[in-house]
């Protein structure tokens, strides 16, 4: 499975998610910057790293939802194969994709928060 295919198998959610996983990258360079020029980093920078980690798992269990309600649908109209595939698709990604995010944001905000 290609990058392209994984984007359009995860559905509205997954953009949502590469979003929020733009946001983390972008907060622990921001902090290493921080943490190379002043020696210490913002406690609100930490607590942002930490809302990140709690949120996004959230994010990916509504995608997870969404991509197994698609699936039963699936199943449910003339039991298509490839519709319920899609569903589970969808689910799997999103939920991949929610702890990938929850992971780098919450190791982030580890790794950071000893070093204040």
């Amino acid at each position: 499975m290609g990058f392209g295919e994984l984007l359009v198998s995860g559905g509205p959610i997954l953009w949502l998610l590469l979003l929020l996983s733009l946001y983390t990258v972008y907060l622990l360079l921001y902090a290493s910057f921080l943490l190379r020029r002043e020696g210490q980093v913002e406690a609100a920078l930490l607590e942002r790293l930490e809302g990140l980690a709690q949120l996004a798992p959230l994010v990916g269990l509504l995608g997870t939802t969404l991509g197994m309600i698609r699936a039963f649908l699936a199943l449910s109209g003339q039991g298509d194969p490839q519709g319920l595939a899609k569903g589970i698709a969808e689910a799997l990604v999103n939920t991949g994709m929610g702890l990938l995010v929850a992971v780098v944001a919450y190791g982030g905000r580890v790794f950071l928060g000893g070093r204040r």
